[in-house]
């Protein structure tokens, strides 16, 4: 039978005499190549070595040439310096793309953490790229966290709960053994297989040495003011994901909804997204320049003041409310079951009683307005299905009109919530693609530098899917031609 044959490994052949030869004219990597020259990489940040006066010494690297490797290792997901050193000297992409230069591991892995927040820069300018070709909609924006595993082990991060139920077990083990000591001698000439005096010593050392152990590691705790202790990353936090518990970093998005690109891509080691909505909206508000848009976000945002600031700056949010109230829990009427009526400054119950306003109090930084009718409640049919108490109160929030508010116009719309999973579940899947098993670095700051990167190639492969790599380097090679920027 006819087969196809392979060539013979002892023939000689004429391999093409460029380098330029082995990668094709509609190859990713003319990109990358056009992109970070045209860059001004010192303005961004980016630590240039000193050259020495005299020559001595073997010539540093251009940053830009291992700007190059890291952008093309993280589009591959190629992350390790070791496997980028090893793609030197065997990827004809990245031959071609490195000039057939092969830095050594440890040069390629002090460039990322020596420009850590440079990487930063480098995201921006590809950003303004894309919101030249009108790729960023700059209308309405998702904003949503995911939870991604760092380089500490679940068993080496500790909260004080966990550390005082350790110390607790070790002295409720170490008195079982001092009481299995006294016994010992009159145990061991009956029972063969009892531990035998010393080998409880033994025991009682090595616990003794834990237990020391975890009282240090209390102690340290106690003295930062952290809420977690982690021995191998110490930024990184015990945190509850989609699958389960685990020690990493909260990663907080914001996507723009015309082509899914991300504007905003940070990390943080806080666990709860509560609290961060305002902060990830302005970032996206400063990155794409506008004035006004809309936000969505799913009910783990929901907080009175971030809903407010978010209004505040023009971008009004899109945010279900988490019905989470001690009444509701118990199966009685909720908040929204009273009407508030502006006018007089009272509140409508189920019953149809008037609510009055009673006192202002404070709780947890909020002012809170208290209406009642302690009269009403004594005799309404309806109070079983109302309180456990002897009369019901409602709390105002100061702004709660601006709650209203919001109710008002995702009711208007109520179509609009349910984009936010569609925008956002895109980007959060192909960005756990490119960091298979999570983050390699450890340290807030390095992390930063790897969620800076996985933030370029993602919307790198977004931009190309939407207008193609003829398209990415036209607007390059223009701006190349209106500002000549030394890398």
């Amino acid at each position: 039978m006819n087969w196809i044959k392979g060539w013979d490994r002892q023939q000689a052949h004429l391999l093409p005499e460029q380098v330029e030869d082995y990668v094709s004219e509609n190859n990713s990597v003319r990109f990358l190549e056009a992109f970070i020259e045209s860059q001004d990489l010192k303005g961004a940040g980016f630590i240039f070595p000193k050259e020495n006066a005299e020559g001595r010494g073997r010539p540093a690297y251009r940053p830009a040439d291992l700007l190059k490797l890291y952008l093309y290792g993280y589009l591959h997901q190629i992350r390790s310096s070791r496997r980028l050193e090893e793609e030197c000297r065997r990827n004809l992409e990245v031959m071609w793309l490195m000039g057939k230069l092969e830095p050594d591991f440890k040069t390629i892995a002090d460039f990322r953490k020596d420009n850590a927040a440079a990487f930063k820069g480098v995201v921006r300018q590809f950003n303004k790229i894309c919101q030249d070709l009108g790729l960023f909609g700059k209308e309405l924006l998702a904003i949503d966290g995911t939870k991604i595993k760092g380089q500490n082990a679940r068993d080496q991060n500790w909260s004080q709960s966990k550390l005082e139920k350790q110390l607790k077990q070790a002295e409720e083990k170490l008195e079982e053994y001092m009481r299995a000591l006294e016994q010992a001698d009159a145990k061991e000439a009956l029972v063969s297989k009892s531990p035998t005096a010393q080998e409880l010593k033994d025991k009682i050392q090595k616990l003794k040495e834990r237990q020391t152990k975890v009282e240090q590691r209390l102690e340290k705790l106690q003295q930062s003011g952290e809420s977690q202790l982690s021995a191998t990353d110490p930024d990184s936090r015990g945190m509850k994901g989609n699958s389960g518990h685990l020690v990493g970093y909260n990663v907080q998005g914001a996507v723009d909804a015309k082509h899914h690109l991300l504007v905003v891509l940070e990390a943080t080691n806080i666990g709860a997204d509560q609290g961060q909505l305002a902060t990830v909206a302005q970032s996206a508000k400063e990155a794409l320049q506008i004035e006004k848009a809309q936000v969505l976000a799913d009910g783990g945002y929901y907080k009175n003041q971030d809903i407010k600031d978010c209004q505040d700056m023009g971008l009004e949010p899109y945010v279900p409310e988490v019905q989470n109230s001690p009444s509701q829990r118990a199966g009685l009427y909720g908040k929204e079951d009273f009407q508030y009526e502006a006018s007089t400054n009272t509140y409508w119950c189920p019953a149809g009683e008037q609510l009055k306003f009673r006192r202002k109090t404070h709780d947890k930084g909020n002012i809170l307005f208290n209406y009642d009718n302690p009269k009403a409640c004594a005799k309404c049919p309806l109070k079983q299905k109302c309180t456990e108490s002897k009369h019901r109160t409602v709390s105002r929030w100061e702004h709660e009109e601006r709650i209203e508010r919001m109710k008002r116009t995702m009711a208007a719309a109520p179509d609009k919530i349910k984009l936010r999973k569609t925008l956002i579940e895109h980007p959060w899947g192909t960005i756990k693609w490119l960091l298979p098993g999570g983050f390699l670095l450890r340290g807030l700051k390095k992390v930063t530098a790897e969620v800076s990167l996985v933030h370029w190639a993602y919307n790198f492969k977004r931009a190309l899917a939407v207008v193609g790599l003829k398209r990415l380097l036209e607007v390059v090679k223009v701006g190349q031609k209106q500002s000549v920027c030394p890398a």
